[in-house]
């Protein structure tokens, strides 16, 4: 008798209650992380040491955090909880293209370069964020985030019930294939996440697959070490998107002043908006302890 194990069984009821497939243990293999294959250092303190890669010239980090009191900007009462929800984006810049621009969207703030402070945007709500960015596109500044041991990251997501990374990656079966693959340890979140994908239309409305990892599937996401699921409930999700799906969320994808200037414009608009927009009501959904099934 094969036994089934609990996760796994979360992780098909997330799936299910959207209606969405469930990646299966043979299925999952299918897809590898943008840049992991040429993963150079074994953790973020090493590549912080290494004499070949400097701040500031090869690499940087941003981050911000927020006193728990401003966290209760735009929450219609005293009782709900606070927005306890961190971004995080651990290959930004070119080493996953797109993904520091929607971790400062999705955290509430102006897509701004390297070494400028972003602004709030006003009337959107914000989060605490951190993200490692590569100044130029380098895998060999790709560091696993089983292995993320950067203070700041520890801290932001350490200060936070839950957590969204943002990653790139690219399907093996279909490079063009547009895809969402949603992973992590927290399940009510990740069916969240699924519904909001659905109810904004990515997938029915603009091709775009959205899929739940399952429990042993390549990139899902779930290892208690992964800095996403380094939260104050010990679990986070995972968003893994496809290579030209962020692609298709700019006008211009070809260097980070290009998508900071053209993230959501023309063509890119219903993608763009479709994706950032599922998610902020997915974590004001799981912020007030709602669950879409």
């Amino acid at each position: 008798m094969k036994l089934t194990s609990r996760r796994t069984v979360l992780s098909s009821v997330a799936a299910a209650a959207v209606g969405l497939p469930l990646i299966s243990d043979l299925a999952g293999t299918s897809s590898t992380a943008a840049a992991a294959t040429a993963a150079e250092f074994p953790s973020n303190t090493a590549l912080y040491s290494s004499t070949a890669y400097q701040e500031g010239t090869h690499w940087m980090r941003r981050f911000r955090t927020h006193p728990r009191t401003e966290l209760f900007d735009n929450v219609s009462a005293a009782s709900d909880p606070v927005r306890s929800t961190a971004i995080i984006a651990p290959h930004g810049g070119g080493i996953e293209a797109g993904t520091s621009e929607l971790c400062l969207t999705l955290a509430g703030y102006s897509r701004v370069g390297a070494g400028t402070d972003p602004v709030a945007e006003p009337g959107v709500p914000q989060r605490d964020y951190w993200m490692f960015e590569g100044l130029a596109s380098s895998s060999a500044l790709h560091v696993t985030s089983t292995h993320c041991d950067d203070p700041a990251a520890l801290a932001v997501c350490g200060n936070n019930l839950y957590a969204v990374s943002l990653h790139g990656f690219a399907p093996d079966d279909d490079a063009l294939a547009k895809r969402i693959l949603i992973g992590g340890r927290d399940q009510r979140l990740i069916r969240n996440l699924a519904w909001a994908f659905d109810k904004h239309g990515l997938d029915s409305g603009l091709g775009v697959t959205v899929v739940v990892a399952g429990v042993d599937a390549e990139l899902n996401g779930d290892d208690p070490t992964n800095i996403v699921n380094r939260t104050r409930t010990g679990a986070g999700a995972q968003l893994e998107i496809s290579t030209e799906l962020r692609r298709a969320m700019f006008g211009d994808f070809s260097g980070a002043a290009a998508r900071r200037a053209t993230a959501g414009a023309g063509a890119a608009a219903p993608f763009w908006n479709g994706f950032v927009g599922a998610v902020r009501e997915a974590m004001d959904k799981h912020e007030r302890g709602l669950d879409s099934l």
